[in-house]
């Protein structure tokens, strides 16, 4: 049996906190139905279907490749790129092959984590821009200030890479450009 990397182990524990921490919610429920939950200090954001990059006014990409942050009409999107996405589904697909528990029950709960994991994964979160007071980027790293002078996705890492400290100076910039124009 082959083992797995521990660089697929430390995505896969990623992957899990993040399904854990989303299941936890108390309001995971009502995001269900209605797409709606609230973030720090009960600011509206919404979960909703992928943005493809061609929808988009704007979109930028991680240089690690993992995360888009993008700019819609009136909001901001942030999302797991498509080829990032199907990384961790090949993965997945392929820690099937290497399982050793091949029982019916053992393959029924490996299908529903690694579609339970594409569905969660599968969705976008966006950010309405009323709720963003500041965008900037300095020292190699993008900000998003929400009203509440709260650094929005400071926390958020891929593979211990900072998400916001990602972007490409040229790319950071122009995002700034662009949402300070949506901004009211």
């Amino acid at each position: 049996m082959k083992s797995i990397d521990p660089a697929r182990l430390k995505s896969y524990s990623l992957i899990t906190v993040l399904i854990l921490t989303v299941c936890l919610l108390p309001v995971h429920s009502d995001a269900q139905r209605s797409n709606n939950f609230i973030i720090t200090n009960g600011k509206d954001a919404e979960i909703l279907p992928r943005v493809a990059h061609r929808d988009a006014e704007l979109a930028i990409t991680t240089q690690e490749g993992s995360v888009d942050l993008i700019l819609t009409g009136d909001a901001v999107v942030i999302q797991l790129n498509d080829s990032f996405l199907k990384k961790i589904e090949d993965e997945i697909h392929e820690t099937d092959y290497l399982d050793s528990d091949k029982s019916h029950f053992g393959n029924v709960v490996r299908s529903m984590v690694s579609s339970g994991v594409k569905t969660l994964l599968d969705r976008a979160l966006a950010i309405p821009l009323h709720e963003i007071e500041e965008v900037f980027y300095e020292n190699g790293r993008l900000f998003i200030i929400n009203r509440e002078g709260n650094e929005l996705f400071n926390d958020l890492d891929v593979d211990d890479i900072q998400i916001m400290e990602d972007f490409s100076r040229r790319d950071a910039r122009r995002f700034v450009d662009e949402a300070e124009k949506r901004m009211f």
